[in-house]
């Protein structure tokens, strides 16, 4: 019997003060199971790099790919934080550096309609007399169409690969960045895979679970955890006879320090770019999640001048501070709206307009406390807006507290259909559902919101513009 060790991260998203007790667990297993002869390989399932870090952005991801040279990583899948987030032109260069192979089936470049450069769509590795094959898939969101490239139908992908390789090889892995749940449709479904590793829900299935015969296991996110699969196979009939796994925490390994010294040393490096000038305010600007401030404001008009729209909405809880007076620069950006959000413009009747802002003056609405869809604040925060003025009474009854409506100055009217500029996250229909009776979605990439307040952050007119209000509030008696 010969035993197969993978040592495996998934979505860390730029969690560095994580990386270094992760290089240290993997260099204290690997050196345990190699002292017993049995083999290791080295993964990460995607999302390791994420722009909400500053070494991230300031590096364009470099940081990221240096770690994982030094940490000793053998293979990676792709994750949406690194094709959706980053530009095509740097996706494309992202990987020039890494003495790593990167797999995905079913991301192609739209213009060549043919895999990246830095891509393989599977690769079978020989250690010795045993041969694995790896197949790795990325999320298909139709987006990435709008972006360059050509998403395909992973499982499509995933079934065509294996039945070409499966003869030619003795274990078969499935490196997944499609989530918990479809990697269970994709156990359910295709024959076989014998294990598969799985990231981009976040799932913590610390000792891994069976479906229907195949192992399936992911170690949460953030490098709270380091996955440790063991396969064990039988040489003679080249059969995999088990396979288990957990995952442990981070905590207990001491931290590389060598990986220490080479982060720091790209946080200097990330520092000296970010530090480039955006602008100088001459006054502070104010953002307050509970009621309209001007930084709001600015980013409302910014959104709707980016995408040509009537009138803009977006929630306060986009910016996470107030702006002091003086120098503002990319990493002050950065910290302000580290969201992987992106603009965009739904045509949406005005009726649908007016219930949405009626929900947005709720309490519960104001403070939600909002996970996922890319944002990276806290509360939704104040509904900013901008081309349009609302008078409301906030006592009044709900449904009733908006009296009167205006978009640049012209009546607003229940059965016109407005361009609206807002951001990705509403469309979705998590958080306000009536966003999905929008007639037409169009989507801005890749400019994030904060490259849309960097711009409005340079004019003084609309600096100017801020402080005016938007939301008229009314005295009971008119």
């Amino acid at each position: 019997m010969r035993k197969l060790h993978i040592l495996h991260t998934n979505d860390l998203h730029s969690h560095f003060e994580q990386m270094p007790l992760l290089a240290g667990g993997i260099r204290a297993l690997q050196s345990s199971c190699e002292q017993r002869g049995e083999d290791v390989v080295i993964v990460d399932l995607g999302d390791h790099s994420d722009r909400m870090s500053p070494l991230t952005e300031g590096t364009w991801g470099e940081a990221n790919v240096a770690v994982m040279n030094q940490t000793g990583y053998q293979f990676a899948a792709i994750g949406n934080n690194e094709g959706l987030t980053f530009p095509k032109e740097k996706l494309l260069s992202l990987y020039n550096s890494a003495n790593f192979q990167v797999i995905c089936c079913n991301l192609k470049d739209e213009a060549t309609a043919d895999f990246p450069p830095f891509v393989k769509p599977y690769a079978i590795q020989e250690i010795d007399s045993l041969r694995i094959g790896w197949i790795s898939a990325t999320a298909p969101y139709p987006v990435y169409e709008m972006l360059g490239w050509q998403i395909l139908d992973p499982f499509d992908q995933i079934e065509q690969i294996v039945a070409q390789i499966r003869q030619q090889t003795d274990v078969i892995i499935v490196l997944s960045h499609l989530g918990y749940k479809m990697d269970r449709e994709l156990a359910n479904r295709l024959e076989g895979v014998d294990l598969i590793i799985g990231a981009h829900s976040h799932h913590l299935l610390q000792s891994g679970v069976v479906e229907n015969g195949t192992f399936i296991i992911q170690a949460g996110k953030f490098g709270n955890y380091l996955g440790h699969t063991t396969i064990s196979i039988d040489m003679n009939t080249k059969r995999v006879i088990g396979v288990s796994g957990i995952c442990r925490e981070a905590t207990q390994f001491a931290p590389d320090q060598q990986l220490s010294a080479l982060i720091e040393q790209k946080r200097q490096e990330a520092d000296h770019t970010l530090n480039s000038l955006v602008t100088e305010l001459a006054h502070p600007l104010v953002n307050d999640w509970e009621e309209e401030s001007p930084l709001g404001n600015l980013l409302a008009e910014g959104l709707r001048s980016w995408v040509e729209a009537e009138l803009s909405m977006v929630n306060a809880g986009q910016l996470l501070f107030s702006l002091p007076q003086g120098r503002v620069t990319r990493k002050d950006l950065l910290a302000l709206c580290p969201h992987p959000i992106n603009p965009c413009k739904v045509m949406i009747k005005g009726k649908y307009i007016k219930q949405l802002l009626e929900q947005a003056l709720d309490e519960a609405v104001i403070h939600l406390e909002v996970q996922g869809l890319g944002f990276r604040g806290k509360v939704m925060g104040w509904m900013c807006i901008d081309g349009l003025s609302v008078h409301y009474h906030p006592r009044r009854q709900v449904g009733r507290r908006i009296t009167e409506m205006y978009v640049q100055g012209v009546p607003f009217q229940d059965e016109r259909v407005y361009s609206v500029g807002t951001v990705d996250m509403f469309t979705f229909g998590w958080i306000f559902p009536l966003f999905r009776e929008a007639e037409e979605i169009e989507y801005f990439f890749p400019e994030f919101i904060r490259d849309v307040l960097a711009k409005e952050l340079s004019s003084v007119d609309a600096l100017e513009r801020s402080a005016k209000k938007r939301w008229i509030l009314m005295n009971e008696g008119r």
